[in-house]
């Protein structure tokens, strides 16, 4: 262990009954050595307020050495009025970072706030302020009422929601001093349960669940048959217990229309934790979930390092989708993740999918995880899907809306039902070419087309901006023409054939937050929009009654990318697409356009042969030993010098290790050779087994040039 360097200030002692072993919220490949300064007891778990470079941060305390190999050791504060850690957490914490070959302090800097336990915020909540002096209308008694419930409202909006009354009738109210604000540092939540009844299916599927007590569940159900309502069922058993209940979903589904249908079935506002929260709104979070005053957290793959009090279930909705793998800095799979926090906390976990990864799809099948089917609540005619070979189509040099897809929106149009097309590619086109010499505008730091945004190119690796040239800076001839399709092109395209049709795009570029996406789905609900346009974050379990129609731009885009994981990706995400058409009760119709429509894969989307697909891709990955039946370790070498780059691949693979089971690949230049000014080579190892301590000595024993940086990619799922 290293000790934490010394200053003027720190002290010669005999380390033997007072040092403390911390990790500490930096980049730094060692827990640090430090001694007690405190008259209360060290205890494991505790928070520590500590100097590393001479700089205050917050720690916490993973062990209690009986020595240190040091002696002069700066001091140890306990941060005094902060719950210790639980024992699960603080196992957890570092099981994940030993896991993923991270740096020791990687899981405690995802749970602090700038590297320190977060001040604590203080909240503000209408209250019951005076009693009426006059008879109220019927619509003040409903806010009355509401807060008689004994239920936490923070903004006005809430409450007026609430009681379903107006905005201006809580005003009224404030104005006549009847209700109030104040502030206060916590707050008690009182859930008031209001759970939809269950079929038989999805009871039979909680009830199996709230028995077991522990162990891993896939709720496998297509999309609308309930998979939500069986986890809320599942919850509010946890609430009874006293205990904490955690959901993970993909951050872009985390929506407004999500949270008010939790606060209908539970009376109360869930405890959000995602990327766009404010700071206030984070420190409230993290102190109600170690106090324990928070029943219930909603929130990104994140989440799973709250400091956590009583846990006692934990759901990943939606667990195919790839963001829960984190691809920077802290490397680590949210679900994989989720599965072993619910190990260590000895609470059950739900895995909740209509189309599951191909891991979780395996452990079902030999039986590690439970499989739960919920079959459609409805029964009702599914979405036809229909194949349009593009090739055959007739359509129009430069052109992507093929006549079949045309003549489709026409009719909805025509009985004022909405359409989607999805297109997961952002901007007016990925491709600008010189006719002339052929010249392509690149980025000048990564190994990247510059993607078309309106008058703009624009790198989507690094950030480059810059205004479209005239001419072409190579033969200065006129001649620069885009191609390929993105959704603004669609939109231009669009536009031309449906001139009075109201048009939305639900890209990256338009939806940068939470509130804006709902602001489109509002807008969706209230038929202001009739043809929508998005990528794959209009995928994720949103409801649309009058969508009836689904149009795919170009089904082969995500088979492109040519790794294992590619034909599973891509059904997953045209499954979830298609399911958006037909929800409610009236009939669905996909169209699937593609260049290549004979693919296999095709063919069991149409023909609804999920199972036999999965079966098929499995099969292949056992022949070739990739996961779920091998084990895979990215190492991506990165730095400003090409050759140097090279050098240092050469020199790990000269030192590699030789073990039966485990093979090594390359080194081979990545995919995208160049990012950010970076030169990038990529080592991959495929093993039997978990081989992270053979790779670790292999790392120790090699020596690397500072200028070259090795990222240690566990378990990865995208290989750019």
């Amino acid at each position: 262990m290293d000790n934490a360097h010394t200053s003027q200030k720190s002290l010669l002692i005999d380390t033997k009954p007072c040092v403390v072993r911390v990790a500490v919220p930096l980049a730094l490949p060692k827990l640090l050595d430090y001694f007690w300064d405190s008259q209360a007891k060290p205890k494991i778990g505790m928070f520590v307020e500590i100097s590393v470079m001479n700089k205050k941060i917050h720690g916490i305390i993973v062990d209690l050495p009986a020595s240190s190999s040091f002696k002069r050791l700066k001091p140890a504060v306990e941060i005094t009025g902060v719950p210790i850690l639980t024992k699960q957490t603080t196992n957890f914490w570092q099981w994940v970072c030993r896991y993923n070959l991270s740096y020791p302090g990687d899981a405690l800097r995802a749970a602090l706030i700038k590297a320190k336990v977060p001040e604590k915020a203080l909240l503000e909540v209408i209250f019951l302020a005076a009693s009426p002096q006059k008879k109220l209308t019927s619509q003040q008694q409903k806010v009355i009422d509401s807060l008689k419930n004994e239920q936490v409202f923070n903004t006005k909006t809430e409450l007026a929601n609430m009681a379903n009354v107006s905005v201006g009738v809580v005003n009224g109210l404030f104005k006549q001093g009847i209700i109030a604000k104040k502030q206060v540092e916590t707050t008690t939540i009182k859930p008031v349960i209001n759970l939809l009844p269950l079929s038989d299916s999805q009871q039979s599927a909680a009830d199996t669940i709230i028995k077991a007590n522990n162990g891993i569940f896939l709720l496998d159900g297509t999309m609308g048959s309930g998979k939500t309502e069986v986890y809320f069922e599942i919850i509010a058993d946890v609430i009874k217990n006293k205990q904490q209940s955690l959901v993970l979903v993909p951050e872009i589904a985390l929506t407004p229309q999500w949270i008010d249908r939790f606060k209908q079935r539970f009376g109360f506002k869930p405890i959000i934790w995602h990327s766009s929260i404010g700071e206030k709104e984070r420190r409230n979070a993290w102190w109600s979930v170690i106090n324990g005053t928070a029943p219930v957290i909603i929130g990104a793959r994140s989440a799973l390092f709250l400091p956590f009090n009583n846990l006692g279930l934990i759901v990943v909705d939606e667990e195919h989708d790839s963001s829960y793998k984190q691809e920077d800095v802290f490397r680590y799979n949210g679900r994989d993740m989720a599965i072993v926090c619910a190990n260590i906390w000895n609470c059950p976990v739900v895995l909740s999918s209509g189309t599951p990864s191909l891991e979780t799809w395996h452990n079902t099948k030999i039986a590690k995880y439970t499989h739960l089917k919920i079959p459609a609540r409805h029964v009702k005619k599914p979405p036809t899907i229909e194949m349009v070979d593009i090739k055959q189509s007739g359509i129009d040099k430069d052109k992507y809306l093929t006549p079949k897809l045309i003549n489709e929106i026409t009719k909805r149009l025509a009985k004022n039902e909405q359409s989607l097309l999805f297109l997961n590619r952002r901007g007016v086109a990925p491709l600008m070419l010189c006719g002339g010499c052929g010249t392509r505008m690149d980025c000048p730091s990564c190994d990247a087309s510059l993607v078309v945004h309106g008058e703009r190119l624009v790198c989507h690796h690094c950030g480059f901006k810059e205004h479209i040239p005239e001419n072409c800076p190579k033969c200065n001839e006129d001649k620069l023409r885009t191609f390929g399709p993105g959704t603004r092109k669609i939109l231009q395209e669009v536009s031309i054939h449906f001139p009075l049709a109201k048009i939305e795009v639900a890209d990256s570029d338009s939806i940068t937050n939470h509130k804006k996406m709902g602001e489109l789905l509002n807008k969706m609900d209230k038929k202001e929009v009739d043809i929508l346009i998005g990528t794959q974050m209009i995928t994720k379990g949103h409801h649309f009654p009058d969508l009836t129609l689904v149009g795919i731009i170009d089904a082969d885009m995500g088979l492109a990318h040519g790794d294992m994981k590619s034909a599973e990706r891509t059904f997953q995400m045209l499954m979830q697409v298609a399911g958006r058409a037909g929800r409610a009760e009236k009939e669905g119709q996909v169209i699937l356009q593609s260049y290549q429509p004979d693919n296999p894969l095709y063919k069991a989307i149409i023909n609804r042969k999920r199972d036999e697909f999965f079966d098929l891709e499995l099969k292949n990955r056992k022949d070739w030993g990739d996961p779920p039946f091998g084990r895979l370790i990215s190492l991506i070498l990165s730095g400003k010098n090409e050759q140097e780059v090279i050098q240092v691949s050469r020199t790990l693979i000269q030192n590699k290790p030789t073990k039966d089971g485990m093979q090594i690949l390359g080194p081979a230049p990545a995919p995208l050779t160049k990012l950010r000014d970076n030169y990038r080579y990529r080592i991959l190892i495929k093993s039997e087994f978990s081989s992270q301590k053979y790779v670790q000595e292999w790392l120790a024993k090699t020596p690397v040039s500072s200028r070259v940086r090795i990222v240690i990619d566990v378990d990865p799922v995208s290989f750019y």
